[in-house]
This record gives C-alpha cells, structure tokens and sequence, in this order.
C-alpha cells in the first residue's frame, strides 16, 4: 500500500478511536506557536509540508477527550474526561483518566465535581478548569455524547469485550439500563454505552475509568482491523457526524504521518491517583497531589520545544 494512503487510514483510524486522538491538530497552536499562515496562495501539498514543518518543532500536545450526558434542554455534563499527551519525540501516547467526581476548582464556582464545569460552560470551562487542576497546557478537544457514541459502536458492527463482573442497573430517569453478565461479548452500541457508564460496584467511578481505558484499548485493536481503503470514506463521514473537535482532516493526516507504527504497547494509561471521601454528604475523588505531580511531569509536562 502506497504510503500515503497508509497515513490517510491511519488518520482517520485514530480520530474515530480518540484515544490517541493523533488527529486532532491545531491551526491554534500552529498559527501562534509556529507562524503558520494559511492565507497564502499556496496548494494542499504546501499546506502539507509546512503543518508538517510545524509539528517537528512540537515536543507534545496534549488534548481533552469529553464524553457528555446531553439531554434535550440540559447541556449535561461530562461523564467521562480522558487527557491524551502526544509525545512526539518518542512516539508514545500518554492517557490519563480524571474521575468524574474529582473535586476541583471551577473558575466563578467554587470547588465542586469536576464533570460540572460542562454544565456550567461548556468546553471552554471544562478545558480552564483541566488546566488549573493539572497545570499543563490542553491544546485541544474531542467531544461527544451518549447518543452519538451508541450511533458509532453501532456503525461499527459492535465490539468484543470481556465482562469482568456481573453488571445490573436501571435508571428510569433517563432510561439508562445495564444488564451484562461475566465473559466475552459482542456488545451493541447500547450494551457499550452500558459497560462504559456503569459504576454501582466497590470500585464506584475509579472502577469505571479502568474500564473506560480496558474499553477503548479493545477498540484502538478492533478499528486497527476494520479500516481499508474501501471502507474509508464511510469512517470518514462517520467521524464528521459523531466528533465535535478543532480538527481537520489535513492535520490528523500530518499528525498521524508521525505516529502511523503505534501499537498498543506505546499507548500508556492511567487513572487520577486519589481517595474517595465524603464531604457535607457528597461523595468526591481527592486528589492525591505528590503522585499525580508525578505523572504529570513525567508524562504530560511540556519541557522544550525544538528549535529549528
């Protein structure tokens, strides 16, 4: 396969799968870090080579990944919050998984769970509010809802995963309902939504991020295989019509020019080291400040940018 025809696939791979989201480039950063400038008379190719000039000088970006529990007439909030560090220098991706019920400091809130600052306003507060909990920069975002989700997993043909526990809930409120039980599945675009939301065990909401990571891991795979030449402009259209992100096509295929021989064995995870307790009735996730400083500089800090 021609090779770049192996970079478009991979591309479009990667932002369907958002984990790595090696898609979501930045005409933001670019434009302000690098002088990129886009209103020149010049033809795709040139665009090409000068993003790809760009992000040679990047050491590492890093983006937010949303999953929001939107209603009709309720902005929701975000349910899952997933911190992608691109390192460009190794070619690894770092994925850190923030606890929903992270107490943190909202910008003109308070301390509050963090999945509020969504309520409250929307992307541009969720993404404040990241930054002053984790001091690091997030260039970018990826969002998306229940519904959507389902709608993609669906579009997918479903995916294979192994059910560690017996899992029941219903919720007549919004009509959510898991009923799984141990063993491997082939689960549906509902099943999936239910395996990723559900939390009622010993583990609570940490549980649910390891399997929220356990989950898209299996997907990075799955996708890995499905996508081909034929089947791209449908993955194509797909991404468009599910993901909310400052991306474009052209950068993802730059990006993932960089990253086009990942494998599951560069992707590294992990979970918001914290404790849960119990403040005035509500129950949060602490944050356990000397551990997470530890995986924030070692994985998500951005040193040095290259020069050149």
């Amino acid at each position: 396969m021609k090779r770049w025809l192996k970079i478009l696939i991979i591309g479009v791979l990667v932002l369907l799968i958002v984990i790595v989201a090696v898609g979501v480039g930045g005409y933001y950063y670019i434009q302000n870090s690098y002088n990129y400038n886009p209103s020149r008379n010049s033809s795709v190719l040139d665009k090409v080579e000068l993003l790809d000039v760009a992000f040679n000088k990047v050491e590492r970006i890093n983006i937010a990944i949303l999953g929001v529990d939107e209603r009709k007439n309720d902005p929701g909030r975000s349910d899952t919050i997933i911190i992608a560090s691109l390192d460009f220098k190794n070619k690894k991706v770092n994925i850190l998984s923030i606890p929903r019920d992270t107490r943190a400091y909202i910008p003109n809130h308070g301390f509050t769970k963090i999945n509020h600052a969504y309520a409250y306003g929307g992307v541009e507060l969720s993404l404040r509010t990241l930054e002053n909990l984790l001091n690091i920069p997030i260039h970018y975002y990826v969002k998306t809802n229940f519904q959507q989700f389902e709608k993609f997993i669906d579009a997918i043909g479903g995916i294979d995963i192994e059910v560690e526990r017996r899992m029941y809930y219903r919720d007549s409120t919004d009509k959510f309902f898991v009923d799984l039980t141990p063993g491997v599945h082939h689960l549906n675009g509902k099943e999936a939504l239910g395996y990723v939301r559900f939390r009622h065990d010993p583990m609570g909401d940490l549980g649910r991020v390891e399997r929220q990571q356990k989950f898209l891991m299996a997907l990075f795979k799955q996708m890995k295989e499905k996508i081909n030449l034929i089947n791209l402009p449908q993955y194509i259209s797909l991404a468009g019509s599910i993901f909310e992100t400052n991306a474009s096509l052209m950068e993802a295929m730059v990006i993932a020019s960089k990253f086009m021989d990942i494998t599951e064995e560069d992707i590294h995870t992990f979970v918001m080291p914290g404790t849960p307790e119990n403040i005035n009735g509500i129950s949060y996730v602490i944050p356990d400040e000397i551990r997470l400083k530890e995986i924030l500089d070692q994985y998500f800090k951005i040193n040095n940018v290259k020069e050149g």
